[in-house]
């Protein structure tokens, strides 16, 4: 889906690489399947492709992101998403948020592992 969606912005592969100062074909292997593509890596592609992680999973899970009142706009391309401060801000205050989700799911998972070992 994540390669769907950098080829609809009209951006290449090797553009994403380079912006994010990634050796060549580092992406391609995460696409691929070659190397586990990780949830922070999602998180800095998706700026450029001006889309948000809200935006982009309500897609992948198939709900249509305009019915939200946003929505991924591949025709921005990474030019525009490169000019957007406010995307930007908007990129650093959802990472925050899933960050701190993520951190207080592997909290939960400890603790119920704890509960079930002493049970």
């Amino acid at each position: 889906m994540l390669r769907e969606l950098i080829v609809q912005s009209g951006t290449t592969l090797e553009m994403v690489e380079k912006y994010l100062g990634w050796k060549s074909g580092r992406l391609a292997d995460r696409l691929d399947g070659k190397v586990r593509l990780s949830f922070e890596d999602v998180l800095e592609i998706l700026p450029l492709l001006n889309a948000t992680p809200a935006d982009f999973f309500a897609w992948l899970y198939g709900f249509d992101p305009k019915e939200a009142g946003t929505a991924v706009v591949p025709e921005a391309g990474l030019a525009g998403a490169l000019a957007s401060q406010g995307t930007d801000r908007r990129f650093d205050s959802s990472l925050r948020v899933v960050k701190d989700a993520v951190s207080r799911r592997e909290t939960w998972k400890q603790e119920r592992s704890q509960d079930k070992k002493a049970d």
